[in-house]
Order: structure tokens, then C-alpha cells, then sequence
């Protein structure tokens, strides 16, 4: 029997391939002393929004981890699935259509990438808000640029060169500003996507995302940088806590 999908909570897709070039192993490297992955779980549960949290993966190390984290579904993709050419939406048509083959049919998907942890519980809930109340088959998190991306600049034949023309070597606040999809939360509607097969589709609506919960890990410098700002975040709420604040 199929489930429902009336009134059903979506399913949430934790996509982690264990192959990576520039941080071997990303997605179950220490972070403040739990895996990666882990933090992505925790604020999956915490959110409360989801029916099932299912972690894709190729790597038999990386689905027991997500396993002893709580994670409802540790379903193993194939190795075609687990390139360096696979992309996100591939895997996401792959649960999907996996499940459905199962029986499990859902309406509503979100995606939340294991490289970015400092997304919160808070967040998905917002996220999920939007997507509910708003005429979208698509909702996703954005994240300013921290430097205009018009003033970009490249070398070609030696020389240096304003890569998108003169026009837009200006001040930066008379430039518009331009945002990139930081990987932290993706909601859309299963149907559409099946139908599109593409992430970036139609009447996609954004959830802003503060840059301080934007960290998309790539490298070691990454990395480092993540668990800095998680430090710093811990001591504000332990300070603020022992002062007699609430926390939020």
C-alpha cells in the first residue's frame, strides 16, 4: 500500500558520497568532536518537520555512522551514483523513485547537504514555513555573496581584465546584489522535480540564510572555520545563559 500523500510530512534526503578529493573522507570528518554528518541529522530531527530523514550513500562506513546518529533510512546507492560527475539531483531521483518503488510515496522532499552543519533546527522549520505558505514548487536557501561577483577579474594573456566588462568596476553598493544557493536547505515538490529533474526549477522561492550559519565545508580551511564559529557560538549562548538571558 502506498503512503498517503495527504496531509503527510515530507521526506528529507541526506545526500553523502565517501569519495572526496580536496578533504578525503568530508562527510565523517571530526567537527568539535562528532562527525560531520551528525550535525546534519541532529537539527533534521530537532525540526520535528519531517516524516522520514533518509542518508544516500555509496560508503558502507558512512551509512553505519548516520545509523548510530538516528537517521530513519541508511539506503545504499550504487556506484554509478557516487562520481565525481554525480550531481544532487540525480541522487534525489534516485531515493525518490527508489521508495515509491517500495510504496512509500511523498509528496514533499527536502535536501539537506552533510557540508553545511551550522544550519539550524530553526532554520528548516522557517524554511519549511515558506514553502507552505508561499505559490512555490521550490524553496531554497540563499546566501549573499561577500564580494560582488560583477567585479570579477581574470588574466587572459597575461594581462588582468575586468572578466564581466568596465561597466560593473564600480562602487559596490550601486551593484545589485547577487546570492548563491549555499547547499544549507532545499524543499520542493516531488511531482515538479520528477517532472523537471533539475534543482534550480520553477517558481523557486528563497529562504535567506545568515552568512554565520553559511558554512559549506570543501577543505580543511573550511573545516577549521566551521568549528571556530561553532566555538564562539557556544560560548555567546553559555554567557549569555549564565547571565539569566533566554537563549533562543
Amino acid at each position: 500500500m502506498k503512503k498517503s500523500l495527504s496531509g503527510s510530512r515530507p521526506l528529507c534526503i541526506i545526500p553523502a558520497r565517501g569519495g572526496s578529493k580536496r578533504l578525503p573522507r568530508k562527510n565523517i570528518a571530526p567537527l568539535a568532536g562528532k562527525p560531520l554528518l551528525a550535525y546534519t541529522i541532529d537539527a533534521a530531527l530537532e525540526s520535528e518537520v519531517f516524516d522520514l530523514i533518509c542518508i544516500s550513500s555509496e560508503d558502507k562506513e558512512i551509512l553505519e555512522t548516520a545509523r548510530n546518529y538516528g537517521v530513519h533510512l541508511a539506503l545504499k546507492r550504487g556506484a554509478e551514483l557516487s562520481t565525481d560527475t554525480t550531481q544532487v539531483k540525480h541522487v534525489c531521483a534516485h531515493v525518490l523513485e527508489d521508495l515509491a518503488s517500495r510504496g512509500q510515496v511523498y509528496d514533499e522532499f527536502a535536501v539537506l547537504l552533510v557540508t553545511n552543519p551550522l544550519r539550524t533546527s530553526q532554520d528548516i522549520k522557517d524554511a519549511y514555513q515558506i514553502f507552505k505558505q508561499k505559490d512555490a514548487n521550490y524553496v531554497m536557501s540563499l546566501v549573499p555573496y561577500s564580494h560582488p561577483p560583477q567585479r570579477a577579474v581574470w588574466v587572459p594573456n597575461d594581462y588582468v581584465e575586468p572578466y564581466y566588462g568596465r561597466q560593473y568596476m564600480k562602487q559596490t553598493q550601486l551593484l545589485d546584489t547577487l546570492y548563491r544557493h549555499d547547499g544549507s536547505i532545499f524543499f520542493g515538490r516531488s511531482e515538479v522535480f520528477l517532472r523537471e529533474r533539475e534543482l534550480y526549477g520553477t517558481k523557486t522561492v528563497p529562504y535567506f540564510i545568515p552568512p554565520e550559519r553559511s558554512v559549506d565545508i570543501d577543505n580543511p580551511l573550511d573545516l577549521a572555520w566551521a568549528e571556530f564559529l561553532l566555538t564562539k557560538t557556544h560560548m555567546y549562548r553559555t554567557q549569555k545563559v549564565k547571565i539569566g538571558e533566554r537563549v533562543e
